[in-house]
Order: C-alpha cells, then sequence, then structure tokens
C-alpha cells in the first residue's frame, strides 16, 4: 500500500483522527504508518461514525483538542464500566448515576458533556442508552464547543462512542470478568465478515450478559445487550450500514444518604452500607436503530444520508434515596419517599451531507453543505407518595420496604423538541502547512414543556433560533509539530424546570482556544496540549434551594466564565514501557447571575492521571504486563459543601498466554479511598441529599479469548 493512497476517499475526518491520535504514530511521518492501521482507518471511514466527520483532515491539522480512548486503553484500565477510562483523561470528571442502570454521565470542563453514538446524540436519561460496552470500539472526546461538527450538543465538550463496524476477515472475540463480590460477564464479538466471498454483505454481532455484585449485598444489576450491524456494498459507488443496538437493565439501585452539613460522610457508612429499600426495584429497555446510505457521484463528490430512531422505556419504584428534610446536624431524621415512576423517551433524527473535493493552490480543498432534522419526546409520570421515617443514623443499615406510592402514575414532566438545521464547512489549505477549517450552522428550535405540580398544569414554550461559526487555523511549525487556534460558538437547548415556570432558554456561548500538538525525539514522545477562554450565556444549573420531595428545578446564570489549560502525553521511553500523564485546570465563574440566585457549577480544578505500563519482551516472562497509575480529582466547592480532593490508585497486571489467549488481573481503587462520587446530584436544605460513595477496592479476573 502505497503512502500517497493513505487518504483516499475519506470522506470522514474521524477516522483518520481517532486512530491516529489512539496510537503512538499519532504525529509520525506518513511513511511509519502501519498498513495494518491504514486498513483499519480505510474500513472505519466508509460511513460517518467519528466526531468531525465529513472532511478529510490529518489528525495534526485539527484546530482543537480531541482525546481518543480505544480498545485497547479500556481493556488496559479494565473499569467495571469501561467508560470510566475517561476520567483519566484532562477536565473530565465522572458523574454517579444513582439509579445504577449501567451507564454513567460526565462533565467537561465544568458542564456536562453530552453522550454521543456513532456521532448522533442520544438519549441519556439517568445512564441509559445505547451504548453497552460490548458495542464499542472507542470513544472519542472533543473538547470546547462543537455545534458545528456535531450540531448544538455542548459548549463544555461531547463524548462520542464509536461503534463496532463489520470489517472483511471474520473473527471472534469472547472476554469473561468477575470480581471478589461475586460478579460474573460475558461479552462476545463475532464479526462474520463477507457473508458472500464478494464483498456485498458484511454482518457483526455484538452482545454481552451480565450479573453484577456489590459491596452493598441488596445491590445489584443485571445487563442484556445485542447489537447486530450489517453493510451491503450495492456497488462500487453505494453503500448501506444497518444496525439495531438493544440494551435492558434490571437493577436494585443503591439509592443513597444524606451528609453531614460539612460535607464529612456520617460515622458508620461505608460502602457497604445500603441506604435503600429491600424491594426497589428498576427496569429499563432501550432500542436505537441506525441506518446510514453513502453514494459517491464522482471521486470528489459523494451524498451521505442518515436516520436513526431511539425508544427508552424506564419504570421504577422505591428508589428514593434519603433526606434529612428538617435539616437537622446530627442525622436523626433522615426521610424517603416511596414511589413508582415512568419514563419514556424517543428521538427521531434524519441528515442529509453533501462532501465535495477541489484541488487547487496545489492542494485538496473540502467542503461540505447539510441539513438535518432532530426530533425528541420525553414523558415522565409519578404516582403519589408519602414520607416514610423519619430513620435514626443507627438504623440506616434496618431493612426497609416501600408501599411504592398510592395510585398510577401521572403526568409530571412532558418535553417535546424538534431541531431544523442547516450547515456548511470547509477546509482549504493555501500551502502545505496551512490549514484553516470553517464552518456555520444555522438551527431553529421549537420546544414545549408541560409541567404538572401541586396539581396545576404549566405549558411553557420556547421558540429561538441562532447563527453559529467556527475558525480555526493549523499551522506546521516543523516536520512534527503543529501550532493551533481556534473559535467556537455554540447553541445547546435545554430542559428542565423552573420554579417560577417561566421556559429555559437554549444556551449560547463563544468560545477560544490555542495550543500546540506534534511530537518529539523520533515519535518517542507525542503529546497535545492547550488553553481555552469560553463565555457561556443562559447557562442551566441545579438550584440550591430545592426542597425535600419538590420537584427538581433549575436555575439560570446570565454569564458563566470558563477558562483553563489541559495537557496530555504519551511517553515510550524504551521498548515495552508506556509512560500516560494527563493534567487538566479548569476554573468556573459565574460572572452575571441573572434572574436567579446562582452558585457555580461543582467541578474540580485540578484533575490528572499518571500511568506506567511495561510488558516482558523476552524470556520465559515475555508477555507479562505489570502496570499501574493514579486519577486525581481536585477540591470541588459545592453550593452547600466543599468536597475533598482525592486520588484513586490502580493496578493492572496481564500476560499473553499465546496468540488467541489474554489473561489479566486489576486491582483498582487499591488504597480503597471513601469519597463521595456524586458531587452533581441536588442539593437538600442545608445538606447535600441522596450521596452515593465510589467503589470500594475491587479485584478483577478477565480472560480474553480472540478466536
Amino acid at each position: 500500500m502505497k503512502t500517497e493512497n493513505n487518504y483516499k476517499g475519506l470522506t470522514p475526518l474521524a477516522a483518520a483522527i481517532s486512530l491516529a491520535l489512539a496510537a503512538p504514530i499519532a504525529f509520525a511521518d506518513e511513511e511509519t504508518v502501519k498498513e495494518e492501521d491504514i486498513e483499519k482507518i480505510i474500513v472505519t471511514s466508509q460511513f460517518q461514525q467519528s466526531l468531525i466527520n465529513r472532511i478529510p483532515v490529518k489528525p495534526k491539522e485539527l484546530p482543537f483538542t480531541l482525546n481518543i480512548v480505544d480498545s485497547d486503553l479500556l481493556d488496559a484500565r479494565n473499569f467495571a464500566r469501561p467508560i470510566e477510562a475517561l476520567t483519566t483523561l484532562p477536565n473530565i470528571f465522572r458523574t454517579e448515576d444513582r439509579r445504577g442502570t449501567g451507564g454513567t454521565g460526565f462533565l467537561s470542563r465544568g458542564f456536562e458533556a453530552p453522550i454521543l453514538v456513532d456521532n448522533r446524540v442520544q438519549n441519556n436519561f439517568r445512564g441509559t442508552g445505547a451504548r453497552d460496552s460490548s458495542f464499542v470500539e472507542r470513544y472519542e472526546v472533543l473538547k470546547g464547543p462543537a455545534s458545528i461538527a456535531s450540531g448544538p450538543v455542548g459548549a463544555g465538550g461531547i463524548i462520542n462512542t464509536v461503534t463496532k463496524s463489520p470489517t472483511e476477515n471474520s473473527a471472534a472475540n469472547v472476554k469473561l470478568r468477575a470480581d471478589q463480590f461475586g460478579s460474573t460477564g460475558v461479552d462476545f464479538d463475532v464479526n462474520a465478515g463477507e457473508l458472500d466471498n464478494s464483498g456485498t454483505v458484511l454482518l457483526r454481532v455484538s452482545g454481552a450478559y451480565r450479573d453484577f455484585k456489590f459491596d452493598a449485598d441488596e445491590v445489584s444489576r443485571k445487563t442484556t445487550a445485542l447489537r447486530p450491524v450489517a453493510i451491503f456494498n450495492l456497488s462500487d459507488a453505494t453503500s448501506v450500514k444497518a444496525s439495531i443496538a438493544y440494551t435492558k437493565h434490571e437493577v436494585t439501585p443503591p439509592a443513597g444518604f444524606p451528609l453531614m452539613e460539612n460535607g464529612d460522610i456520617p460515622d458508620g457508612i461505608d460502602t457497604g452500607t445500603f441506604a435503600g429499600y429491600q424491594n426497589s426495584e428498576g427496569e429499563v429497555e432501550d432500542t436505537l436503530v441506525n441506518l446510514e446510505v453513502s453514494h459517491e457521484f464522482l471521486d470528489n463528490l459523494k451524498l451521505t444520508v442518515r436516520g436513526s430512531k431511539q425508544q427508552t422505556d424506564f419504570d421504577y419504584k422505591n428508589t428514593s434515596g434519603l433526606y434529612n428534610y428538617r435539616g437537622d446536624a446530627g442525622l436523626e431524621a433522615m426521610a424517603a419517599y416511596p414511589q413508582t415512576a415512568v419514563a419514556d423517551s424517543e428521538a427521531t433524527f434524519l441528515d442529509a451531507q453533501l462532501a465535495y473535493t477541489a484541488n487547487f493552490w496545489g492542494q485538496d480543498q473540502n467542503i461540505v453543505i447539510g441539513v438535518a432534522h432532530d426530533e425528541r419526546l420525553f414523558d415522565r409520570r409519578f404516582n403519589g407518595y408519602g414520607v416514610d421515617g423519619p430513620f435514626s443514623i443507627a438504623d440506616i443499615d434496618q431493612p426497609r420496604y416501600g408501599d411504592g406510592g398510592t395510585g398510577e402514575p401521572e403526568p409530571f414532566t412532558l418535553n417535546n423538541s424538534e431541531l431544523e438545521s442547516i450547515f456548511a464547512e470547509t477546509a482549504l489549505r493555501p500551502t502545505d502547512k496551512l490549514t484553516i477549517v470553517a464552518g456555520i450552522r444555522y438551527d431553529q428550535l421549537v420546544q414545549d414543556t408541560t409541567n404538572w405540580r401541586r396539581g396545576n398544569e404549566y405549558l411553557v414554550s420556547f421558540d429561538d433560533s441562532e447563527l453559529t461559526m467556527r475558525l480555526g487555523a493549523s499551522l506546521e511549525t516543523s516536520e512534527n509539530i503543529n501550532v493551533y487556534a481556534s473559535f467556537a460558538q455554540a447553541f445547546v437547548p435545554q430542559f428542565g424546570l423552573r420554579s417560577d415556570s417561566k421556559p429555559v432558554p437554549a444556551e449560547t456561548s463563544d468560545g477560544f482556544e490555542l495550543g500546540a500538538k506534534g511530537s518529539a525525539f523520533d515519535n518517542m514522545i507525542t503529546f497535545q496540549a492547550g488553553v481555552f477562554h469560553t463565555l457561556r450565556n443562559n447557562v442551566a444549573l441545579q438550584d440550591p434551594n430545592n426542597t425535600a420531595g419538590g420537584p427538581a428545578f433549575v436555575v439560570t446564570a446570565g454569564e458563566v466564565k470558563v477558562k483553563g489549560v489541559e495537557f496530555s502525553s504519551d511517553i515510550y521511553p524504551t521498548d515495552g514501557l508506556n509512560i500516560t500523564f494527563n493534567l487538566g485546570y479548569t476554573n468556573v465563574d459565574v460572572t452575571e447571575a441573572g434572574d436567579d440566585e446562582i452558585t457555580k457549577p461543582v467541578f474540580p480544578e485540578l484533575t490528572g492521571s499518571l500511568y506506567v505500563n511495561y510488558e516482558i519482551q523476552s524470556g520465559a516472562l515475555e508477555g507479562l504486563s505489570l502496570g499501574g497509575g493514579l486519577r486525581h480529582m481536585g477540591e470541588r466547592d459545592g453550593p452547600k459543601v466543599t468536597w475533598d480532593s482525592q486520588s484513586i490508585a490502580d493496578l493492572n497486571f496481564g500476560y499473553q498466554i499465546n496468540e488467541e489467549i489474554e489473561v489479566s488481573f486489576d486491582i483498582l481503587n487499591l488504597t480503597d479511598e471513601l469519597y463521595v462520587e456524586n458531587t452533581f446530584q441536588n442539593t437538600v436544605n442545608k445538606l447535600t441529599g441522596s450521596a452515593v460513595l465510589g467503589a470500594p477496592r475491587t479485584a478483577v479476573l478477565t480472560l480474553n479469548w480472540k478466536i
């Protein structure tokens, strides 16, 4: 394979980005790129799965920060929820899902980071969604506004889940996992390859069944997942990709408990404490259908049409956490609210994109134009409830049983929204060392929210539009180093309940970033570093004055200023030795409070990680890898309390028995650090309600068999 053909036919920018940034070859000369990596890029690039996916731009040309966590890194970290490996990245912080539904959420640069699936926004209520780890090829984390690339999806950053696609060569993989709490699970991935020996039809099926156990015996989670995906190459010019992703979670969630007024964890509470109801339960079913058609009219003119439909059903009862609704400092009056609830959501997405490549100034120039339609429905219903308690802190471990509330669930919140978009992007190359990436997007949002509370019905409508733009440039200053600068705007729809029944307006933002990326010392070190500054307007934040038992209201900040730095690097001092270092600093400051009493979001100013791994290269122990590291989250200032910083240590051991079988043993949270994880949750009076602790020390044994 000749290197001059490496990027031929790459309509998505993403494939090149993803593989190159994930591997040590990230900013090497094209001559050093391995042939098998190029083949993987080309297969992936046929369809638009990645974040910046319409224009073929080499990785070092990108004028913004992008981190990649691929399947190898997910296996190396081996977290119970593999996506939690993102917590090792700079300025990324995990928020706990206290319903325990198999998913989890994240903040980026201080604010919620929406999670996409194959570059499309998905439903993600309480951590549900069609992104089971058995479906995942890699995660891509784009920092800062991403409105042109992916629609109005967040100004702090977005996380894209790139799912597995069929490839020509058949293969299969089975992963078995168990831990000391009794959890067991099996993941499988069968790539059938070409079904007709001509490459016309390719098929791949992934899935999993897991039975999770926890330190608290009453907590449990069972997950079933299945995703078939097929590619139909109808001709040399036309291809179709179709998939159905199904996930189901059955849970007894951990619920939660209130903290002391100073933020301390009460004596006698640890990860083995069960603060919920013995008969609490939740069931989630999520189905996502995707279809994508790609047609090349000419070698330099390509049309892509995509569509998806997602349905999520969430039923749960008696999952309330404990609250100190009286505000007693001694925690002698905790209460809960047994209830039954139902949440249904639907999402319909359609878009069409036309990509064109021309050659002038001696370089390829790229442009894409497109339209998109995004329709959402979210219907949440509750039945009546009473107050159960008070419970003494001394009796927190006593078995409790909820009555499920009274009557059938009745309407509580109904959200409807339609978003119509038109966009255009271009990558211009005046010289072979300068790339200018520009985009413009128009969004028209119509949003209706009906909520029922205190016996009244409120209909709040919001209709707005915005023209946003992105402009960035990347300059090659030496053979292996590029510097970049970018400006990007965002328009982000927001849902929520305000206590005054006013609509929650869409958020707008302007973001600036300067940085550099590249490699040094003959690719011994690869790095990317950036400095950012973003002004965000009409940011919806959780109301710090919510009262126990009431709805979770939001308030709106007039202006929020976010600034910081981040640095990521991979170092390869010698064969078999890898050092990964990440460091991020984010400062979030509410500069205009708007109409409400505002406190800034809870986010650690300092985040970072350091991991070292060494694989023995020869001798009797060849193939044995030894590693470990630290994840650090700095102090977090909340609206009522301040959480201490935390450093979590992990140890990782692996051994390649033969070409097909690898076994690993991992100890996560080695020092058994006790810390509160869900600082994104609502606050109640003077305390933080429904606090949930981070995972305790966990020993994991994994067998990975490649057939």
